[in-house]
């Protein structure tokens, strides 16, 4: 038969309600109670109850990382998975596990978002509304908003400096000599999609450069989309001498098309990316881009979630972390 509580009782010296407590609130045990009940617990095989625990501590130990349905799934997506295997290992730290769905998984016909398991906190990821947000905030669950900013009261952004790092690529761009550079815009979030693109227009600006619209392009994210972009841009005379990807699935697409049409990166045409993703070293040319510390960021969306799951205050409203300029080979 399994072991149960009295068992982990008579084993450790303690009485039933010190083993439950020792599980239920911790900190409500002495670390010499926590240490015996622990052993004898793990002597005996003996597992407590989850459900048990939760309706007595009113937690899952569960949380959950959702995802907009284009950046899906997490695990394969070159920006998201270490963020996303951070996560996961913080939660394994405090004993929690860790679910992955969509943002569109969640939604009912309304537009509102419901949790279908209770989960002690959320990481929503990427692009989304304000009515998610005021939805999770109905179930009272704790959240935290990541690589997105959205100004609403109480709501924890963690995201990267996307100005910036966009301000970094077009200069080394203009550093290199080029003083034709369009721009490969990726459809994400309105926060992410404006800051790339203004620090973009900002550097033009500041050097007196031209902003020709022919050669600023809103698509999807993708490979073949910026693979078929470029490669109708390959046969304009006065194209481009480089490109701005504002992310490396972009870029890598680009290079893809100059290749294929038998030209040379950079010297037909330079091309740079954004996130620093793996893929950007797989690649002939590897790409020049700019990195995001994605291992800081899902680290930090964690330790925030947990501190909100606990109960404790959080000052910050708006975390950014920096970013950095990686120079390879495709500039």
């Amino acid at each position: 038969m399994d072991a149960t509580i009295i068992d982990v009782a008579k084993l450790s010296g303690y009485s039933k309600a010190t083993v439950s407590r020792a599980y239920a609130a911790p900190d409500r045990v002495s670390e010499k109670a926590r240490d015996k009940i622990y052993a004898a617990a793990k002597a005996l095989n003996y597992t407590p109850n989850v459900i048990a625990r939760a309706m007595v501590t009113k937690h899952t130990e569960s949380i959950a990382f959702v995802i907009h349905e284009k950046q899906y799934p997490a695990i394969l997506n070159p920006f998201y998975s270490p963020i996303l295997d951070v996560i996961l290992q913080e939660g394994i730290k405090r004993g929690y596990s860790l679910s992955i769905s969509t943002d569109h998984d969640m939604r009912l016909p309304n537009g509102e978002v419901y949790m279908k398991k209770h989960m002690d906190g959320v990481i929503l990821a990427g692009q989304t509304d304000t009515q998610a947000i005021l939805s999770y905030r109905k179930q009272h669950i704790p959240l935290v908003l990541l690589n997105n900013h959205i100004d609403m009261e109480g709501l924890l952004c963690i995201t990267a400096n996307h100005f910036d790092g966009a301000v970094q690529a077009v200069e080394h761009l203009v550093e290199r000599g080029h003083r034709k550079i369009g721009l490969l815009a990726g459809l994400f979030s309105p926060q992410i999609y404006a800051a790339r693109y203004n620090g973009y227009i900002s550097v033009l600006k500041k050097y007196h450069l031209p902003v020709d619209m022919r050669f600023v392009q809103d698509i999807e994210p993708t490979m073949e989309a910026a693979e078929q972009y470029v490669a109708s841009l390959l046969q304009i005379e006065d194209r481009p001498t480089a490109l701005f990807c504002t992310n490396d699935t972009i870029a890598i697409g680009a290079v893809k098309a100059v290749i294929r049409a038998g030209l040379r990166v950079p010297q037909d045409l330079a091309i740079i990316g954004f996130d620093d993703s793996y893929i950007s070293r797989v690649i002939e040319p590897e790409l020049t881009t700019v990195k995001i510390d994605k291992q800081l960021m899902g680290k930090l969306a964690a330790e925030k979630l947990f501190d909100l799951i606990a109960g404790r205050p959080l000052e910050e409203r708006l975390i950014e972390t920096s970013t950095q300029l990686i120079v390879r080979s495709s500039t």
